[in-house]
Parts: structure tokens; C-alpha cells; sequence
């Protein structure tokens, strides 16, 4: 579930981002240069509004609106992330700041910044920035328009689609730990371990990575060699 999304040629490299969650089709969420920016801002801004946590779109729309005419709602595409998640899926919405930070103005990185300090669902201060659709554009009445949740009693059939659910709504820690704990547990398959060492890459959890090799080591367990492969790799995170 964690895999590559940027695909095509950009201008510079970009971070990579992780799959947090699940995309309807396997598409990059960048988009061809035979499109028209705008109509697919516009198309993927309506997405938005129908369905608020479609992040694949958010992430489409943010990046679409680093280029050209759309740099002015860059912030107002950023703030509808930000907005969507709430105080969930904070790894994504500190990668997806990282990416954008040099084409915004300084007031919306302070902005920005404060509110990903705080981790508030919304900031006291909540204005809108032109291009956010889910805004009120009420200044100190901030209010969310969709709450989103994943709903605690749920059953699941197993633990990947429980750890899949959590993904999907950003709750990268809760599912590490789901994952810690089967291994903790001797319930070692290959898409477990796999899920648990893409999330140590992405979180750059060289400490978490290290102390799981070991205690595969000494539960006498086999260890997949994808393990001392990441673990070698995390010197470089």
C-alpha cells in the first residue's frame, strides 16, 4: 500500500510520497502536460466538495497548483488538506508543506507552520486562502464541514484490513503499532512485515527498524532479507 505515487518528469525532484492512502486506480498524481490546469483544477476542486477526504485529489490539486496562474491558490488548495484531515494523517500534512513551502508568501507559512505546531483540527485564527473550497471564510469561527472518522467498532476480517484503514484516514502511528504487535506476537507473514517496513522508511524510524531486526534475531525467527537491506539503507535517512 505504500508505494510510489509521483510519476512523470518534473522540474525537480520532489519528496516521494508514501500510500496512505488507497487510490480508486493505479494513476500518478501527476498530471500529463496535454492537460488544461485550469479545467482539471476546477474538475478536482469539485471532487473536493462532493467528497472532502478524497486525498488522492487533494494531492493532484496541490501540486497542480504550483505552476502557472494557479500559484495564487496554492495555499487555499493546501488549506483544504489541512482541513480534511484535522488533527489526523499529520505526516501527510507536513510532507505535502515541505513540498509547496517555497511557492508560498511568508504570511501563509507562518500560517501553515502554526497550525502544524499546535496540531489543531482547525487554528483559532482560520482564514481563507483563495482556491479552498472547504473553508467558511470566517475569520476566528473556523469550522470544519466534514468529520471525518473511522468508526471504532468496526470488525475487520483480518489486521491488514484494519492497518489499511487506518492508512486510509492517516493514522500511520496506530497502524505501526498494529503491525508491531503481530510481529511482537510471532504472526510474521511477508505483507506485514513489508506494510511495517515501508511506514519505518517513510517516518525515517531507523530506532524502531533496528530494535524489530533485533527482536526478530532473538525470537530465533527467520529474517527476511529486506530487513538488513532497509537497515542499511536507514544510514542514509
Amino acid at each position: 500500500m505504500f508505494k510510489k505515487l509521483l510519476g512523470g518528469e518534473i522540474s525537480q525532484p520532489l519528496p516521494e510520497l508514501p500510500m496512505v492512502f488507497a487510490l480508486s486506480q493505479d494513476k500518478s498524481l501527476h498530471l500529463t502536460q496535454n492537460q488544461d490546469p485550469t479545467k482539471v483544477w476546477r474538475y478536482l476542486s469539485h471532487l473536493i466538495r462532493r467528497s472532502p477526504h478524497n486525498l488522492s485529489a487533494h494531492v493532484q490539486r496541490i501540486f497542480l497548483s504550483q505552476h502557472g496562474l494557479l500559484k495564487e491558490c496554492l495555499a487555499g488548495s493546501l488549506q483544504d488538506l489541512f482541513i480534511a484531515l484535522g488533527d489526523a494523517g499529520h505526516l501527510l500534512r507536513e510532507r505535502m508543506f515541505q513540498i509547496v513551502k517555497p511557492d508560498l508568501e511568508p504570511t501563509e507559512l507562518n500560517f501553515f507552520e502554526t497550525w502544524l505546531e499546535q496540531d489543531l483540527i482547525q487554528p483559532v485564527n482560520q482564514r481563507w486562502h483563495k482556491g479552498s473550497q472547504l473553508c467558511t471564510g470566517l475569520e476566528n469561527q473556523g469550522k470544519k464541514l466534514v468529520t471525518v472518522e473511522r468508526t471504532v467498532v468496526t470488525e475487520y476480517a483480518n489486521i491488514m484490513d484494519e492497518v489499511f484503514a487506518c492508512l486510509e484516514y492517516g493514522q500511520i502511528d496506530t497502524a505501526r503499532d498494529l503491525l508491531e504487535g503481530e510481529i511482537l506476537a510471532g504472526r510474521i507473514d511477508h505483507v506485514v512485515e513489508q506494510e511495517l517496513i515501508n511506514i519505518y522508511q517513510y517516518t525515517r524510524d531507523k530506532e524502531r527498524l533496528a530494535a524489530m531486526v533485533e527482536h526478530i534475531k532473538q525470537s530465533g525467527q527467520p529474517l527476511d532479507p529486506i530487513w538488513i537491506e532497509k537497515q542499511l539503507e536507514s544510514d542514509q535517512w
